[in-house]
């Protein structure tokens, strides 16, 4: 058979079933278009939604930090007032507190110093907020000092004696557009609307703050529906709820928005394809001819091609092109795996190169690590012990020369053991007393153990509360070595002041023992290789014991000595870290009475 002939065969019976399938696959890209561009508006609500969350996180992060003031507290109330008027100074927002008679006790709207208002009649709502005990967001309300549309967050709270007390902040709805953004060329509009579907701000000025939804999307709020919600004047709208404080934030766009480009698509498919099939009949039937030719050309060729090796052509009937398609693969195939081997060779070699630079390097970095550590402490004891051999010394001088002494040989002894238990791990050395033990003594020998060092830098270790009894199998001394590990590397790496917070929960079949800290983080460069020997974070000027790097390393040893894991995770410098320990839970043991 000729070759113009069956190209020309070829193309026409090629073209029924594509002209018959069309209309399927673009029916499903239009539908996969439309999809894209309404989870496109949902991601942008739900973002929107999180921005909205997280004004109220910083204002209940306040009142949090409020609620432990000592002045409270001692119910300086006076003095309290006039740190909260000085905090709320720069702050568009009003901070009031009710006693739980519902009679204000503060309020920084009104002039320092200035009598307040009787505001027992609000006794039943304080007694509600107490009762529940739950940090709360209003819906839109009016301001009954500025007459304007507030929103308020109110956070209920018990000091000692059962004294409650109920603290609100409370600012105008027109801030809220602080968490919607910049109106944009696509003509979407941003609304945030209360739990009784009343608006409270919109990115596109001016808002009608207090306005009721339009009625589709106040039917979607009130049987809490959200995703896509059709407009009656033909455009969508997208619903996303807040989790902190149950409002909405619903995106309207246009009918172009959403099905103009699935439209447009599905259109250009069709002509281009229709385009397609004409020009590939066209340029067959001309080319048909030259096809002859050009495959003894080619075949002749064969040797010198270089490229990828294609797959071996099935027999097409055409003797010409089976003869070339097969001389082709031959020459192809060799050269590409010639080529593929140079490659994997290089690609190997490179590989080497660099581990035994990173090698040479963590080598170098560990060994003059290593002499500074020791050499920090010889200076002191050298010190120390030639004030010893002076003549007349006090007891004074005697006794601080002989704590030097103790001290700084301390240091370089925990230097060693930790070289020692690092030695011992890697090569398999030591072995776990491991039997069934609940985690709450573990924690609570960790955080006796470093309490000291925390106080020296005025941090605060707290202890989340721990539901009920957790047991693992595994050995006590070497757990409570691993958490206090993670709370000694907390505590070096925050600057003064800071919380460093230990939380014990069971996840599944898995005790999660984490550490988090509000520190200086960890960089993104360092976080892949946090538990590699030798790997540590930058050291600040205000930490003065140093350390060589081995007490993550000794950590992710042990706990996969115990069938666990470890992780560290961190939004970057300055944005504090988390470490999470994952062991297998075990029964806890049966009491056996004598």
């Amino acid at each position: 058979m000729k070759v113009r002939s069956l190209l020309a065969l070829t193309i026409t019976v090629a073209l029924v079933p594509v002209v018959v399938f069309l209309a399927a696959p673009l029916a499903r890209l239009v539908d996969a278009e439309r999809d894209a561009g309404v989870r496109s508006l949902q991601e942008a609500a739900r973002a929107t939604s999180v921005a909205v969350d997280g004004q109220w996180n910083e204002a209940a992060g306040l009142m949090r930090a409020l609620s432990a003031s000592s002045k409270l507290e001692a119910e300086q109330m006076e003095a309290f007032a006039g740190k909260a008027h000085q905090l709320m100074r720069d702050r568009d927002a009003n901070l009031v507190l009710y006693d739980a008679n519902g009679q204000q006790r503060v309020n920084t709207s009104v002039p320092e110093g200035s009598p307040l208002p009787d505001t027992r009649a609000d006794r039943d709502r304080i007694a509600r907020l107490l009762e529940s005990a739950k940090v709360s967001v209003t819906d839109l309300l009016t301001g009954p000092v500025t007459r304007k549309p507030m929103v308020a967050l109110e956070y209920p709270f018990s000091l000692a004696e059962d004294r409650q007390y109920v603290m609100g902040y409370a600012f105008e709805a027109a801030l809220m557009d602080k968490a919607l953004p910049a109106p944009d060329s696509d003509g979407d509009t941003y609304h945030i609307y209360d739990r009784q579907a009343r608006l409270i701000q919109s990115n596109r000025q001016p808002a009608d703050i207090g306005a009721a939804a339009p009625p589709a999307i106040a039917a979607a709020i009130h049987s809490r529906q959200g995703g896509l919600v059709a407009m009656p004047d033909g455009g969508y709208a997208v619903l996303a709820t807040s989790p902190t404080s149950g409002w909405w934030v619903v995106i309207t766009t246009s009918a172009e928005r959403i099905d103009g480009n699935a439209r447009r698509i599905a259109l250009l498919s069709g002509l281009g394809l229709l385009m397609a099939l004409l020009l590939a009949v066209a340029t067959a039937w001309a080319l048909s001819a030259r096809i002859a030719k050009a495959i003894a050309q080619t075949s002749a060729a064969a040797g010198a091609i270089g490229s990828g090796p294609p797959r071996r052509p099935a027999p097409s009937g055409i003797d010409e092109a089976d003869d070339l398609g097969e001389s082709i693969y031959q020459a192809a195939h060799l050269l590409a795996e010639a080529a593929a081997e140079r490659e994997r060779l290089l690609v190997q070699a490179q590989h080497a190169r660099e581990v035994a630079d990173t090698q040479n390097r963590a080598k170098d970095e560990f060994l003059a690590m290593l002499g500074h550590e020791l050499r920090n402490p010889m200076a002191p004891i050298s010190v120390a012990a030639h004030m010893l051999a002076m003549p007349g010394l006090s007891a004074q001088q005697l006794r601080q020369a002989s704590e030097v002494i103790a001290r700084q040989s301390a240091h370089m002894t925990r230097l060693v053991n930790d070289l020692l238990d690092v030695s011992r791990v890697t090569r398999g050395l030591i072995s776990l007393e491991r039997k069934p033990l609940s985690i709450q003594p573990v924690i609570a020998s960790a955080v006796e153990q470093t309490a000291g060092m925390a106080a020296s830098q005025q941090h605060v270790l707290s202890v989340a509360p721990i539901h009920g009894e957790l047991w693992v199998n595994g050995d006590a001394i070497r757990l409570v070595q691993v958490t206090a590990n993670l709370l000694a590397n907390a505590i070096k790496y925050s600057p003064p002041g800071s919380e460093i917070r230990v939380e014990a929960v069971r996840v599944g079949e898995e005790l999660v023992l984490s550490v988090s800290d509000n520190g200086s983080g960890i960089e993104p460069g360092l976080l892949p290789r946090i538990f590699d020997l030798f790997s540590q974070g930058a050291r600040r000027p205000d930490r003065a014991d140093g350390g060589l790097g081995l007490g993550l390393a000794l950590v992710h040893k042990i706990v996969e000595l115990h069938g666990g894991s470890v992780a560290a995770y961190s939004e970057g410098p300055g944005q504090g870290s988390r470490f999470e320990i994952r062991l297998p839970l075990c029964p806890a043991p049966h009491l056996v009475l004598p």
